[in-house]
């Protein structure tokens, strides 16, 4: 008896079981396109995640053992008669409208093709991150566990891996970040924050927020720096936590403290916070900080508020940026004093979500709007623009360019939307590019040049502009 069911990868791409690697290639080929999303419709893309799925696994060797050794039990792999799919009804031209270099990860024609690809064994990746070094494009992956990889992607060498200190609670690497050089790396979930050298993967320093109102890896943001004369720094917004608090937590939210660890010091050697109080303390009115960004260079912070404020009604998202190194002389003497360079709102609170994405510059600042729609805001002019990307979920993912060209959205609300990404032109506010993956999107980075894509199987694909 013929089986043809979603689990019968063969049966799926109407192959049989000995095919050989040309034989699952042109099966793939001819399927993908005849269901290509775009050109099939709805139904068109729910049988190629099925198609996707079954050639990612039976390409690759090893999944493709494991996979036999599992579904022997199942389904009798010594008869042969399995059925191919049913032919469509409509041809299309098989090179007009997609991108086949990927293979089982693909795209429609656009401004991005397909680029170098790591097979990791991290499990499910939680954040990516990148930066541009002589020896080519440094990237961090980091996973749920608190482990990492460090991937040299022009070079052939094993990747480096990290780990966060075991001393602190074990926990997601929700964030990463590189210095300028690519000599430092750092990650962060809620609970602690670690760096390490990206040379050997060795961990320098670590660090609790302890008692500060943290309540997400957006509350607070890293920096780190090396300066001319070899100093290496981890600049810090953390929430405002006064020495002698009656309740530190909610003061925590009405402000920022920007503090200075030096790698080498010992551990608890932290300078003198530079305080960005958004609001007076001892004001009853409610303000409380969502997201803090450090501008690359620690001279600017972004923060996005939730607020009361004077003619509202409602509460509203109050977008401020700050010169943190910003001097201030009085009678006696002159100090570095935080001020307020640009303060703008942004429209109602209860309209403004996670996920949040912002340029490395904290120019432009990303963030799901009203439940339907991506907001770009530039946080100097106070302009922005309206993405309509559709329904965002809390596992929808979100990347800005650095130049805030190109908004990348991963909606996962869907079986037809797992694994796809839509890429958006910012500035003529459309969808200009499809990326489509055999596994659901876990995190998402944009590069120099490159989107960075990470999937819940491991893998990281990279697409290059």
């Amino acid at each position: 008896m013929t089986i043809d069911t979603p689990d019968n990868y063969y049966a799926i791409l109407g192959v049989p079981i000995d095919a050989d690697s040309d034989t699952l290639k042109r099966a793939y080929r001819q399927l993908a396109r005849r269901y290509h999303p775009d050109l099939a419709g709805p139904e068109g893309a729910i049988q190629m995640k099925r198609i996707n799925r079954a050639y990612d696994v039976l390409s690759d060797p090893e999944k493709r053992l494991n996979y036999d050794t599992i579904i022997g039990g199942v389904i009798d792999l010594r008869r042969g008669g399995m059925s191919r799919p049913r032919p469509a009804q409509r041809r299309f031209d098989p090179s007009d409208d997609i991108d086949f270099s990927g293979l089982s990860i693909f795209s429609t024609k656009g401004p991005f093709h397909s680029g170098s690809k790591l097979h990791t064994q991290l499990g499910v990746i939680s954040a990516l991150y990148s930066v541009q070094t002589d020896q080519g494009l440094l990237v961090a992956a980091g996973s749920l566990d608190g482990k990492g990889l460090l991937w040299q992607t022009e070079r052939e060498q094993t990747p480096i891996s990290f780990a966060a200190d075991s001393a602190f609670t074990v926990e997601s690497l929700r964030e990463l970040r590189f210095s300028a050089t690519g000599g430092l790396v750092a990650g962060w979930g809620r609970l602690a924050l670690h760096v390490w050298d990206t040379s050997n993967g060795a961990l320098l320093w670590s660090y609790g927020p302890g008692q500060r109102a943290i309540s997400a890896h957006y509350s607070f943001d890293i920096v780190l720096k090396e300066t001319p004369g070899g100093a290496r720094e981890v600049w810090m917004a953390l929430p405002l936590l006064r020495d002698d608090p009656l309740a530190p937590r909610s003061q925590g939210v009405r402000g920022t403290d920007v503090i200075k660890h030096t790698i080498g010091d010992p551990a608890d050697a932290l300078s003198q916070p530079l305080i960005c109080a958004e609001d007076e303390i001892e004001k009853r009115q409610f303000w409380a900080i969502r997201l803090r960004a450090l501008a690359m260079d620690a001279r600017t912070l972004l923060t996005l508020s939730c607020a009361h404020v004077p003619g509202e009604s409602q509460e509203m998202i109050v977008m401020r940026r700050w010169d943190i190194q910003a001097r201030a002389k009085t009678r006696f003497r002159e100090s570095v004093q935080p001020q307020i360079t640009t303060s703008l709102i942004a429209g109602l609170c209860s309209d403004c979500t996670p996920p949040y994405a912002v340029t490395p510059d904290t120019q432009a600042l990303a963030f799901v709007y009203a439940g339907k729609a991506i907001r770009v805001h530039d946080t100097v002019s106070g302009t922005f623009s309206e993405l309509p990307g559709g329904t965002m979920g809390a596992s929808s993912r979100l990347a800005i360019s650095p130049d805030a060209q190109w908004i990348a959205i991963a909606r996962e609300d869907s079986e037809i939307n797992e694994g796809v990404i839509d890429l958006w032109s910012v500035a003529q506010s459309q969808i200009v590019q499809k990326f489509y993956h055999p596994w659901q999107i876990s995190a998402l980075h944009f590069a120099q040049g490159q989107l960075l894509v990470a999937l819940t199987d491991g893998t990281i694909q990279a697409w290059k502009s």
